[in-house]
């Protein structure tokens, strides 16, 4: 809505515009639209408040609709948890998204100017990547370069690039995915707006590709929608 009003008056900004936003941010849609690129992207449905009982698949996360940074987000494993987990999920909306869980290693691609950046490795020191271990120092290891192989590095960067185009997303994003036991990778979402502190994700993989933090920054500010800036 702020990138609609944004443009709507003219003004410049940075990051993806109000289209792209809003199809990143819709996990529904844009899963859809990952899975007609043909871009893997776990299993899933819609549960509506009050329409849903049971889980249809476990294990499963349990996420809202269209929030960030894992807010309200859930693993079940059992079904003794599956009713708490909903009304996490549905304590910000009428709708959330539950999807088949994906067992594996966690790699984000970021994308600047129609390049794939270095994979980076996230690895928390317990549980999954939520709130806490993305924000409280010490919780996560991130590694960039990624230790894989080129031709898995050359996939997570082909499908990173895919969800960008296909969701219309600007000048800089980056992309989740999963890789399981066997190698296949899962996209989970697009990030329109990733953490841009000097030791976020999408600043680490910039830096690995021989970006500094001040460049990385000018660009995305040169390369902003609207106006020159």
């Amino acid at each position: 809505q702020i990138q609609a009003v944004l443009e709507a008056y003219g003004i410049p900004h940075t990051g993806s515009g109000y289209m792209g936003s809003l199809l990143a941010m819709d996990k529904n849609i844009s899963k859809i639209l990952m899975r007609a690129a043909g871009v893997a992207t776990p299993d899933w449905y819609l549960a509506e408040k009050g329409k849903c009982s049971q889980p249809e698949f476990l294990p499963c996360v349990v996420k809202p609709l269209d929030c960030g940074s894992s807010v309200g987000v859930t693993i079940v494993d059992k079904e003794e948890e599956w009713h708490t987990a909903l009304e996490a999920a549905f304590s910000y909306g009428d709708r959330v998204l539950v999807e088949k869980k994906i067992t594996g290693r966690e790699f984000s691609v970021g994308v600047l100017g129609g390049r794939a950046l270095p994979a980076i490795e996230i690895i928390p020191e317990k549980g999954f990547y939520d709130y806490k271990n993305k924000y409280q120092p010490g919780m996560t290891r991130e590694i960039c370069p990624a230790g894989i192989d080129e031709k898995q590095e050359s996939r997570l960067e082909a499908a990173a690039l895919t969800v960008h185009r296909i969701l219309e997303l600007g000048y800089y994003s980056r992309v989740d995915f999963l890789m399981d036991r066997d190698g296949a990778i899962y996209c989970l979402e697009a990030n329109t707006l990733p953490g841009m502190t000097p030791f976020s994700l999408l600043p680490q993989e910039a830096e690995a590709a021989g970006i500094t933090y001040q460049e990385l920054c000018e660009a995305i500010v040169k390369n902003g929608k609207g106006a020159a800036l």
